[in-house]
């Protein structure tokens, strides 16, 4: 609790002085304890980013909410958003003078002119001052006992909450102090504390009254320590003061010689104190770690710090008159190290166990101090590379192209080499012969054997190779890389080069990671995987190259098998199930962890030395320098966040209207626009979690939030809709439950479901209105063409029984005046005889067609009998015998199709009697319910290829006549060779084309096929 504000809010109602007036710090003591600035990592928040000013207390609700009682109102805040509470969870007043937590989880509010609130499940309870027993003066503070009972420090003395649900004071015979209380703290052995402005008073569990437990001169706070121990402060007295020893163990001590208003313990045990020169850690004495101080020149977001609180991820935050500040443990902390003369960051090497070489300094492991191995060189001979070669020698280059060995004697140089121009060693590698290879960057590349140099190593491909980085492996191979997409490997004696061709795009090659088939690469511009032919790029997910603007210059493997990459951007580590699938698909985008200035490193990597800037000791640690510093670290002992984070959707907005979230809600007619906010309450690192959504109804899949904590969706359409949230802590913990909400938007009137239903009722009447006024015009229509038609069939038979059938006749006539000028006994006339009966007979059928043509379209025809007595005349002249049968139940046909089938049947007839040498001719018709079928089938040679192919032959027209006929009633022939011998002819017509009354068992059949019927008509 903002216990000195209390204080000093008393001290300005008695005497009128004003609160703000801070006094000046005291200048340090000769004899002060060292301090140091506090060594976590800080975030402040100002009025700038929405934080209140004038936070009073903080508390942490068990749904996750971080709560901020202040002068301005009551706030909830997520670790990105300050929202003002409203609704349900509004306050009575904005003038808040406390917050906090009951043991039962149910959050307190207290005001500057009386009255108190309880909020539980999102909803409050108001005691106002307009009843007669809530208490009037300031709430300072509060808490509950074990039977559950509320108590209340207040301006004017305690009171406490009965069963009743009213306020009482104390019985006198409890002898509470009648001044006011400023703190309260129930501790963990049921006694109950309070302080006044000079005194704290305890009431032990099961004790009829207060007792006196210490007198002081000033305000301060009251806390307990992880151990069991209680403490207060004092602003007029230096220290910490013990007010009850602990369950166990010795007592603590704390060297300060300061004096401190505010106090609260962190779940290590160390204590933060405020006054007002800054915030304060300090270490109990037998931890032996410095003060450590924090002030506004450092950061600090405002002059007075006066609210100290950690929550459950054990967060510290700090609340001054400007705004709220977080400190949090960083996951790496740099090695204590000399000044490092060279612009660039550190070589390093691993060593034995977790230690390893820094520079000139030897260190045994993470958080151990630097032990300098050699006198610190001087700027000429500064150290620029380290190699711990695989027999424990450790080689070591520097500026001006000098060598040395590291020894137990320090360094052991080795002899000079004139003949290189000065320059510094860029890269060391010892290969499995015992040969080192050095690299002087462009001034060319070397080897060293038995005290002798050999410009590159005696291969005359590397005499001139400028090798920026170099790697050997347990195969004996030898890899260089290079500028420009340059890389090479010596195996055998055998030099290959890669390049561009080969794929490799990383720019400058930095490092090399050797593998038993290829080669991890790492780059200027990106990461490669190198399969023995080919370079493979691997990106991160969401495009991430790993490079930052100085490319990656280290990687290593950890034990369990992810690789770990150092670039500017941070050090990235990859699990080994993501390598897998990035080599399998060169397309997959890996998931990746990055430990970087939020995690504690400072600096990155340079861009040319050291390389690598990335080691691992025996032991699994891992080593990586930056600019910043050095970093040691075993990523099985990283800070790791086990918080499942609670997910809340805190707000629902359609345009400019805000609405308050509620399941089930209903949203007004017309709304097509929605932004939903939601969140996490996770702490540690907020700006890291992850979130993904998706609204049932529209998206069909999750959907990645692009850093907001906000969807936006468009053009929605009235109807019920769920929308649902999960998210993921810093460290990947998922809350795969998260939160959802039910809602539905109103339809407006034209959008319901009786008008939608009207609408259709209309649009069908419209449909039906206009396919009966259609089908009155297509009769009409229908009626003129077939006049037309008529008039023109009658005309064609006018002519044709003028024209040719006179002359006909007149030509028979003749014919029998010959034949009666004959006598009766010669062998001309009976040849005559027969031909003039046959010739009478076509003039009767030419009558009959002529007939025909001047007929309707509805004049009945028995198809069947007409094809019969076709057949069976052919049968009689021409010998193979005929057939016909008729199956399904027989249909009247309409005059159109019947002339066409006729048609058709008399030419396939006509064919198979002539042509096809058959022994049997058969006609099969099929009245089906929506086909008519009729099939002709002969026994006889076959139809050739090349009908069956062209449907027909060159310059005959009977099938394609027959095509034509079937087309035109929208039906098809097929033609095929029967087996084993003869051909088959299959006519397929539509029902509703073929019959005058067509066979419909539903009203919607019939309409269908009537508007069938008629398109075709109105085709023709």
């Amino acid at each position: 609790m903002n216990r000195s504000k209390a204080w000093l809010f008393m001290a300005s109602v008695v005497i009128g002085t004003p609160t703000h007036g801070a006094p000046m710090p005291s200048p340090p003591r000769a004899d002060a304890p060292m301090v140091s600035q506090i060594d976590l990592l800080h975030t402040s928040w100002t009025a700038r980013e929405g934080a209140p000013t004038g936070i009073t207390r903080i508390a942490q609700t068990p749904d996750g909410w971080l709560w901020l009682g202040s002068s301005s109102g009551l706030y909830k805040f997520d670790g990105v958003r300050f929202l003002r509470a409203t609704g349900p969870e509004a306050p009575l007043s904005a003038g808040i003078s406390g917050i906090g937590l009951l043991q039962d989880g149910t959050l307190w509010i207290g005001y500057k002119y009386g009255g108190v609130s309880l909020m539980r499940h999102g909803l409050m309870r108001h005691f106002r001052l307009d009843s007669p027993d809530t208490p009037a003066g300031t709430v300072f503070d509060a808490t509950q006992d074990a039977s559950g009972r509320i108590w209340l420090a207040t301006g004017r003395g305690l009171h406490y909450l009965g069963p009743d649900f009213h306020w009482h004071r104390p019985a006198p015979s409890l002898k509470a102090p009648a001044v006011p209380i400023l703190s309260i703290l129930l501790d963990r052995r049921g006694v109950l504390w309070i302080r006044t402005a000079t005194e704290v008073h305890a009431l032990q569990n099961g004790a009829a009254a207060f007792d006196l437990r210490m007198k002081l001169k000033g305000a301060g706070g009251l806390a307990e320590h992880p151990d069991g121990s209680i403490w207060t402060t004092d602003i007029e007295n230096p220290g910490i003061h013990m007010l009850s020893a602990p369950e166990q163990g010795p007592a603590l001590a704390w060297r300060t010689d300061q004096a401190f208003q505010e106090l609260a313990f962190d779940h290590e045990g160390y204590a933060w104190v405020t006054n007002p020169e800054g915030i304060v850690r300090l270490g109990n004495t037998s931890t032996g770690t410095p003060a450590q101080r924090f002030r506004t020149d450092q950061g600090m977001s405002g002059r007075s710090p006066s609210v100290l609180f950690e929550d459950r991820e054990h967060n510290i935050w700090l609340a001054t008159e400007n705004g709220l500040d977080r400190f949090r443990l960083p996951r790496l902390r740099a090695v204590a190290l000399p000044a490092y003369k060279h612009f660039s960051a550190r070589p390093i090497a691993a060593g034995p166990g977790s230690s390893a070489w820094v520079d000139y300094s030897f260190v045994a492991g993470p958080g151990s101090p630097a032990r300098p191995f050699t006198a610190r060189p001087a700027y000429a001979d500064t150290i620029t590379a380290l190699h711990r070669a695989p027999d424990g020698t450790v080689w070591v280059g520097g500026a001006g192209s000098q060598l040395w060995m590291a020894g137990n004697q320090g360094l052991q140089r080795i002899q000079a080499f004139p003949e290189i121009r000065a320059t510094a060693v860029y890269a060391l590698a010892q290969d499995k012969a015992g040969t080192l290879w050095v690299s002087m960057g462009r001034a060319g590349l070397y080897t060293l054997r038995a005290g002798q140099l050999k410009a590159g190593g005696g291969v005359p491909g590397l005499k001139k190779f400028p090798a920026s980085a170099l790697a050997t492996d347990s195969q004996g191979r030898v890899w260089f890389g290079s500028v420009n997409n340059r890389l090479a490997v010596l195996e055998g004696g055998q030099l290959r080069e890669y390049g561009r061709a080969e794929g490799l795009g990383v720019g400058t090659v930095m490092h090399m990671l050797p593998m038993r088939d290829g080669a991890w690469v790492g780059g200027e511009n990106g990461l490669a995987y190198f399969d023995g032919r080919r370079f493979n790029p691997v990106e991160g997910w969401a495009g991430e190259p790993f490079t930052g603007i100085t490319g990656i210059t280290g990687m290593v493997f950890a034990r369990d098998g992810s690789l770990w990459i150092n670039g500017s951007d941070g050090i990235s580590s990859i699990a080994p199930a993501e390598l897998l699938k990035a080599l399998r698909d060169p397309a997959y985008r890996v998931r990746f962890n990055r430990l970087d200035h939020r995690d504690g490193v400072v600096g990155s990597t340079s861009p040319i030395l050291p390389v690598p800037s990335a080691v691992r000791s025996e032991d699994g640690t891992l080593w990586f320098s930056t600019t910043g510093g050095v970093y040691g670290l075993n990523p099985a002992k990283l800070i790791h966040n086990p918080l499942v984070p609670p997910v809340v959707i805190t707000g629902m907005k359609s345009g400019a209207d805000n609405h308050a979230v509620a399941e089930g809600m209903r949203l007004p007619a017309g709304t097509r626009m929605l932004s939903m906010d939601f969140s996490a309450l996770s702490y540690q690192e907020p700006e890291r979690m992850r979130f993904q959504y998706r609204l049932d109804g529209v998206d069909i899949a999750w959907r990645e939030s692009d850093g907001r904590r906000s969807a936006y969706y468009t053009n929605l359409g009235p109807g019920a809709y769920r929308f649902r949230v999960i998210a993921a802590n810093n460290d990947g913990v998922w809350n795969r439950e998260g939160a959802s909400l039910s809602f539905q938007i109103e339809p407006r009137a034209t959008q319901t479901m009786w008008f939608r239903g009207l609408c259709g009722v209309a649009l069908l009447g419209a449909v039906v209105g206009i396919f009966y006024w259609r089908t009155r015009r297509l009769a009409v229509r229908y009626r003129e063409r077939m006049r037309e038609r008529l008039a023109e069939r009658e005309r064609i038979a006018q002519a044709l029984h003028d024209t040719l059938l006179q002359s006909m006749q007149g030509v028979i006539l003749r014919f029998q005046g010959v034949a009666k000028r004959l006598p009766p006994d010669c062998d001309t006339r009976r040849l005559i005889a027969p031909i003039l009966d046959q010739a009478g007979a076509v003039i009767d059928q030419g009558r009959q067609e002529l007939l025909d043509l001047r007929t309707t379209s509805d004049q009945e025809c028995d198809l069947a009998k007409s094809l019969g007595e076709f057949g069976r005349s052919l049968a009689e002249d021409l010998g193979p015998r005929f057939k016909l049968s008729v199956t399904g139940v027989e249909k009247p046909v309409n005059a159109t199709a019947s002339q066409a089938i006729y048609g058709i049947g008399r030419e396939a007839l006509f064919n198979a009697y002539r042509h096809a040498a058959a022994e049997h001719v058969d006609i099969e018709i099929t009245h089906g319910r929506h086909h008519f079928v009729m099939a002709i089938r002969d026994d006889g040679v076959g139809i050739p290829d090349d009908v069956l192919r062209n449907a027909g032959r060159k310059g005959h027209w009977g099938v394609a006549g027959m095509h034509e006929r079937a087309k035109a009633l929208g039906g098809a022939i097929e033609l095929r060779q029967r087996e084993p011998k003869g051909t088959q002819v299959i006519v397929r017509l539509p029902a509703h084309r073929v019959y005058r009354e067509p066979d419909a068992s539903g009203p919607w059949i019939r309409l269908r096929m009537l508007s069938q019927r008629l398109g075709w008509r109105a085709g023709r």
